[in-house]
């Protein structure tokens, strides 16, 4: 009886540290690869980690937000209106239909327009109450957005601005 009780033991023990690591990434935990692309980011362009997959610079005008690598490679164009760009802010995303990494500036205009720390701009949404977002590739404007749109799918652009 004494050997049953045991093993068992041994079973629940060897299930609880198997599902460890599940229950971690499930609760949006750091994982080792998410953390290596943020100190990665951390190291080339600077900024704050601020939570498991988020990057600040400029005291909160600029926030990355990482997408973990098992995401959807694009998202469906109603997530601009889902809210996934925060009321009073417009964000730049690293894939189309609003999907993947993401830069959420608050400022207008941030100083911080590189998208080095997601790659580049495919998409872009303005979420801010009034104003406009303007997309540039180097001098030359690509695309002006209105309060409550986007633009889902954009190549070339080299920083983004509002007024």
């Amino acid at each position: 009886m004494r050997l049953l009780r045991t093993t068992l033991a041994a079973a629940a023990l060897t299930l609880l540290a198997l599902s460890t690591p599940s229950i971690a990434s499930a609760q949006g935990l750091p994982t080792d690869a998410m953390q290596a692309r943020v100190d990665s980011i951390i190291a080339t362009h600077g900024g704050e980690q601020v939570a498991w997959n988020e990057i600040s610079w400029d005291q909160g005008a600029v926030v990355a937000t990482l997408s973990p690598e098992s995401e959807v490679s694009s998202r469906s164009i109603s997530a601009l209106a889902a809210g996934n760009c925060e009321s009073g802010r417009y964000c730049a995303y690293s894939r189309i239909n609003y999907g993947g990494d993401k830069l959420t500036f608050s400022a207008c205009p941030a100083t911080n327009t590189s998208f080095g720390a997601i790659g580049q701009a495919r998409s872009i949404s303005n979420n801010r109450g009034s104003s406009t977002v303007r997309a540039y590739a180097g001098t030359t404007l690509k695309n002006t957005i209105s309060t409550g749109s986007g633009a889902a799918n954009v190549t070339g652009i080299t920083r983004i601005t509002c007024s």
